[in-house]
């Protein structure tokens, strides 16, 4: 079963997030704009998404997601993977 991640508002009223706002989510943790996420970026969106092993869940997105082993998610080729597996994972953000 696929957990939708949510946000939790300051009432604690949970609101499921679209796979845009997750992709937006990762995409603000490029902090040098270059249109992919390296392991420390990614580990960082992570641990904003309140994981609780951002280290594995790093390691294990990079597995499943960078295809072409370069070390980097992109955007265009790699992203649709990630929020895919961020959402079976059902993450969180507060």
């Amino acid at each position: 079963m696929v957990r939708s991640p949510v946000v939790m508002s300051t009432k604690g009223v949970e609101i499921s997030l679209t796979r845009e706002q997750l992709k937006q989510t990762f995409m603000n943790y490029d902090a040098n704009k270059d249109g992919k996420l390296s392991w420390d970026e990614l580990k960082s969106a992570f641990e904003n998404l309140k994981s609780r092993f951002p280290i594995i869940r790093t390691e294990l997105a990079f597995h499943k997601c960078d295809k072409d082993e370069t070390g980097y998610i992109d955007y265009g080729k790699e992203m649709d993977s990630l929020v895919a597996y961020a959402e079976e994972c059902g993450f969180t953000i507060t």
